[in-house]
């Protein structure tokens, strides 16, 4: 498949375009600013210059399954927030639907919520929390992957994975990756949506168990 990453400079984004490069499918990275190019160019990857804000058809053409990975973070202010993760996550949505592209796994975080009050995200637990409830009501064949929080050390290829999880603890950026890329091959992982935190379990395996949202 030619898997379109949303966000592949980011730091997620570029471990998956990496793991993609990999494997079996052929990874397009999608990049905002076309100085960009040169990183992926660099990994023999294609790049497509496109923004969220914009019209995404043209970074569409060709496309068979998208990975959203793109996130303003945690730690910007509530405009940026909503501009990326909430209206930019949604407004892939509907261009992918609209392209007729049915897999899409969405890059989304633990306890999102498009009610969450009182936490000191919660302008960022909102935006993801109604991305994923549209997403939920799409057709899309989607994968939504709900992580804690997110740390740069090496992956172990292990993990903690379930519909809900206790959330405060972490996973590395690395296993992430390797989870979105490997729900590519795994029909059971469609129209589902799961926690994940470091732990003990093969990423296959725990993938393995992954039922669909009832």
């Amino acid at each position: 498949m030619r898997v379109l990453v949303i966000g592949a400079n980011g730091l997620t984004g570029r471990r998956t375009v990496r793991l993609l490069k990999e494997g079996p499918h052929e990874p397009v990275a999608m990049i905002r600013d076309p100085e960009q190019a040169a990183t992926f160019g660099e990994m023999e990857v294609e790049s497509v210059v496109a923004d969220l804000e914009e019209p995404l058809d043209p970074a569409l053409d060709g496309i068979d399954a998208v990975i959203f990975a793109a996130g303003s973070g945690s730690k910007t202010g509530p405009d940026k927030t909503l501009a990326v993760d909430r209206d930019g996550a949604v407004r892939s949505i509907a261009a992918v639907e609209a392209a007729g592209i049915h897999r899409y796994i969405m890059l989304s975080a633990m306890r999102a919520d498009p009610d969450s009050q009182g936490h000191p995200i919660s302008h960022y637990l909102r935006a993801k929390g109604i991305a994923d409830e549209h997403l939920r009501r799409s057709e899309l064949a989607y994968t939504i992957v709900r992580p804690g929080r997110l740390t740069n050390d090496p992956g172990t290829g292990t993990v903690s994975l379930a519909p809900r999880l206790e959330p405060g603890g972490s996973i590395s950026r690395d296993d992430v990756a390797a989870v979105m890329v490997a729900c590519l091959d795994r029909p059971s992982t469609q129209r589902a949506t799961f926690d994940i935190l470091e732990g003990d379990t093969p990423i296959d395996e725990a993938l393995g168990m992954v039922e669909a949202d009832g």
